[in-house]
């Protein structure tokens, strides 16, 4: 009786010390050790020597950890330690111990999973399940990690929406308060996606990172695309204004560009793609400035040659987008013809 009841004491400090650490850390991680710090850049620098920088299993890149999960962790290696001494119904105690600290993180950080991140096969044994201590914190953290990532993208999104909306459409460029207005939103746009830049490089692996931003940029360019096309007898001033309008964006994001195409110097899994065909958009947005200020003829021929089909336009687009900035006469109907009757 004696023993058991110091084995629960046991469990109690340990809890106790994951609950205290988690809840007096504040989780920060200093500049320094950031992807754009003295620390992370330094080759020479031991994963020993840097309290923050640590090696991911099965995987060649490192990770940023705060203070308090590197203590959890040394929490829980030094009860896993003492598991080793113990006997096999002590052990057993603490390695639930253990588990209970690391999960104490899912609790004090919050984040909750609506589902089990694990199920035991069927055919399972039962009489295992109670030493699988640990099998199933691998996938419940990785989920919990993409869970709150995605929050962050549709959280971006949702403001970047907002930052767009503002611009009303891009109508009436032409009119110059309705382009300084539509100006001041893709300013608001770039100014938003280069604050989530500078804070997610730094932060994110490499691949998380590029995956993330591209989902964030196709949402961006889709929907501009997508106002330009939705305009109707459009002044030939006003598309020299949109066509403005997206090279000054696309400029403006040419450092963001670059640190996406950085990611292949980093690692080899997206070697074999371009920018465009992580982000279809950006292919079809660039394609439509060209087209903003392109003669009839040439975009039939772009048509003819597919590539205007190449880069995301539909035969539809491609007629509405030609009735909306060319004027009726027999050559329009003529090279709305050739469109429509192409054979592919």
């Amino acid at each position: 009786m004696l023993r058991f009841t110091l084995l629960q004491r046991k469990k109690s400090e340990i809890l106790a010390k994951a609950i205290n650490l988690l809840l007096q850390c504040d989780f920060a991680i200093p500049q320094e050790y950031t992807r754009d710090g003295h620390i992370w850049k330094n080759e020479n620098t031991s994963v020993q020597s840097s309290n923050h920088i640590v090696d991911l299993l099965f995987l060649s890149e490192k990770c940023l950890a705060s203070r308090a999960a590197k203590q959890l962790m040394e929490l829980v290696h030094q009860t896993l330690q003492d598991v080793c001494l113990s006997s096999t119904r002590v052990a057993m105690e603490f390695c639930r111990a253990a588990r209970g600290a690391i999960l104490l993180h899912e609790v004090v950080v919050p984040v909750k999973i609506p589902r089990l991140a694990f199920e035991y096969r069927i055919d399972f044994p039962t009489s295992n399940k109670e030493h699988a201590l640990f099998v199933d914190l691998a996938p419940r953290f990785q989920l919990m990690a993409e869970e709150i990532l995605q929050r962050q993208v549709h959280l971006v999104i949702y403001n970047l929406k907002e930052a767009i909306d503002d611009a009303d459409g891009l109508q009436n460029t032409h009119q110059m308060q309705q382009f300084e207005s539509a100006k001041f939103s893709i300013d608001q746009v770039v100014f938003i996606l280069e604050k989530v830049h500078i804070i997610w490089e730094p932060l994110l692996l490499p691949s998380t990172y590029r995956r993330s931003m591209c989902t964030v940029l196709e949402s961006v360019f889709s929907r501009i695309t997508k106002d330009i096309q939705l305009l109707d007898d459009i002044a030939a001033e006003e598309t020299l204004q949109l066509q403005r309008l997206i090279y000054m964006m696309l400029e403006n994001l040419s450092s963001l560009f670059e640190s996406l195409v950085a990611v292949d110097q980093k690692s080899h899994e997206f070697s074999a793609q371009s920018l465009d065909d992580l982000i279809p958009s950006l292919r079809k947005i660039r394609k439509l400035s060209d087209l903003l200020d392109m003669p009839l003829k040439s975009i039939t021929a772009s048509w003819e040659n597919k590539g205007l089909l190449s880069s995301g336009f539909p035969v539809t687009e491609v007629e509405d987008f030609i009735k909306a900035i060319i004027t009726d006469s027999s050559l329009r109907r003529d090279c709305l013809w050739r469109i429509e009757n192409s054979d592919f």
